[in-house]
Order: structure tokens, then sequence, then C-alpha cells
């Protein structure tokens, strides 16, 4: 693996982590698990990152054949995303909790339910909308099968973390307090807005290549044509 591909890795790992947010979970996770049996609670982490990893790799292998059912273009799905991650990082950037990941009335009912690891800790806080988007996306391109392994075991790595995260939570948040998962967040929501960027540049470039061929129409017809 050259320079070029760590860094492009590394970036995809980063981009993971950052749409898939533990530390946005935490405070989920305290408030669905309160009141639960300790050797109950305990397991929940454990679920939580193994179902969030299947759900994500579900989306990477299957991504191009959900596009092919739904006749949707990849530069479509690409503008989407975009949308939807600028979206939830506008949220993250306020220290507060985009509706794509959970709602209010989503909340009440998961307290009532008998198992929240799945519904709604891995679907839809960590592998909401916006991580499936990432994976989908991240299938469209022309990756090796090093390249697919590569990045499956980079969703492993972050479910790890995920996990880490959610088995310390207590203690995380005693830690940082609000203040600093607040600080955290917002980190995390600039870098998926600059993601969502990415996304949303590539998407429109492909969707409608004369916008960027005027534009570099434009450019040239502006510089100075006199010589040095």
């Amino acid at each position: 693996m050259d320079s070029a591909e760590l860094a492009a890795y590394l970036a995809f790992i980063v981009s993971v982590f950052a749409v898939m947010n533990p530390m946005v979970a935490i405070p989920v996770y305290l408030s669905v698990v309160d009141g639960m049996p300790k050797e109950q609670r305990r397991t929940i982490p454990r679920k939580t990152a193994f179902a969030a990893f299947v759900v994500m790799i579900t989306a990477f292998l299957l991504g191009e054949t959900i596009l092919w059912i739904f006749s949707v273009s990849i530069p479509a799905l690409r503008i989407a995303g975009g949308l939807l991650l600028a979206s939830m990082a506008w949220s993250m950037l306020q220290a507060r909790t985009s509706r794509t990941r959970h709602t209010s009335e989503e909340m009440e009912e998961a307290s009532e339910r008998g198992s929240v690891a799945i519904v709604p800790l891995a679907i839809p806080v960590t592998a909401g909308p916006g991580a499936i988007s990432l994976m989908i996306i991240a299938a469209t391109y022309p990756n090796p099968i090093e390249g697919k392994i590569a990045i499956m075991l980079a969703v492993m790595l972050v479910c790890i973390v995920l996990w880490g995260f959610l088995a310390m939570a207590d203690r995380v948040q005693t830690l940082l307090g609000t203040t600093g998962m607040n600080v955290v967040t917002r980190i995390m929501g600039l870098i998926m807005l600059a993601v969502a960027m990415e996304f949303l540049a590539g998407g429109l470039s492909e969707k409608f290549p004369a916008w960027v061929r005027d534009g570099s129409e434009v450019e040239a017809s502006t510089e100075d044509p006199r010589p040095e």
C-alpha cells in the first residue's frame, strides 16, 4: 500500500467514525438502559456493535444491487448522500442530535422494548441513513478485492471502538462531561460536513458535467491573454 492509498484508507476510517459517531450513541445508550439489570445492560454494547457491523457490511456488499433495483444512478446517490450528511453535520455542529438518527417518539418506544441493541442503538443511531449511504457510495468505487477487504476491516475497527465507548459510557460521560462531549460532537460534525461536500461535488460534477466544463471555460477566458 503506497502513501496515497494509505491516506485514502485513513480518511475513510475517519469518515466512517464521524458518520457513526459513538459519542452521539452514548447519551442515547445511557437513557435507554437506565434501570436495566446489570447483566442485561452489559450485553447491549456488544450486540449493538455487531448489529451495526452487519448493517454496514450488508449495505456495502449489496450497494450496487440496491441501486440497480431502484434504478438510482451513482451521481444521484452521491448528491442525496451529501445532502443527508450535510443535514446531520449541521445538527452536530450545533451539538444537537439530528432527527435522521432518532426521534423522541422512537426513544419513548425504545424504553418499552425488551432489547434496545438493534433498535434504536444500532439502527438508526449508529448505522443510520447517513452511514448506510456512505457504505453504498463506497461500494460504487472501483475497488479491487484487497480494497473491499480493507473497507470491511475499517468498518470492523470502528464498530470495535463503538463497543468500547458504549461499554465505558458512564466513565466517558463523567470524564468529558457535557461540554467535552459537545466539543467532540462538533469536531465530528465538521469532518462529516467535509465528507458531505466531497460527495456533493463529485455527484454534481458527474450528473451535470456541463457545469464543470462551462466553469473551466469561463475561468480560462478570464485569464490575461497578454504574454508575460
